[in-house]
């Protein structure tokens, strides 16, 4: 699938630290999204709990999600735990975002899921959204700056070269 530039980068950055296996992205509005919907299982990848707390989504609201497999590794525990601090660090600087996990139950009629499931997932929330998609670009933008910032910085461990991360 080919995706937007910024968003396209945003995932190639997130996946070319050691430790992470997999990553894709949607874009969900959440304008006419209720509590009531929030309880069915089409809408079982959004932030429940969050989204439960407003009693479902905001007019003009928009909900950009990252979500991300790591390897059963200490590479991909380091990894999610530098995702953890980075998603962490950009909420505290204001941002709408936060990281959560996601898993598929237990069990079901076609056997265990448990340990093939998990995966985690960012949530972006844009609000007061128009037509146009390019402010919600723009903060994606400036997120893959940050991260391939701080990736420099702390010396995270990364597949390819450095110096394309975050580039158009």
């Amino acid at each position: 699938m080919r995706y937007p530039i910024d968003i396209q980068n945003f995932q190639e950055t997130i996946y070319n630290i050691v430790g992470i296996s997999f990553v894709e992205s949607g874009i969900c509005d959440l304008s006419d999204v209720d509590s009531q919907l929030l309880l069915t299982v089409e809408y079982a990848h959004l932030p429940i709990a969050a989204l439960l707390r407003t009693e479902g989504g905001r007019p003009n609201e928009l909900l950009v999600q990252f979500r991300f497999i790591i390897d059963k590794s200490t590479e991909g525990l380091e990894a999610l735990e530098f995702i953890a601090w980075f998603v962490r660090d950009c909420a505290r600087g204001g941002k709408k975002i936060q990281l959560t996990p996601f898993a598929l139950p237990a069990e079901t009629p076609y056997g265990k899921q448990l340990g093939s499931t998990l995966r985690f997932h960012i949530d972006l929330f844009c609000d007061e959204m128009s037509e146009n998609l390019n402010p919600v670009y723009e903060i994606i933008r400036q997120l893959n700056q940050s991260l391939t910032l701080a990736i420099k910085l702390y010396n995270t461990k990364i597949k390819g070269n450095i110096l394309n991360l975050g580039q158009e």
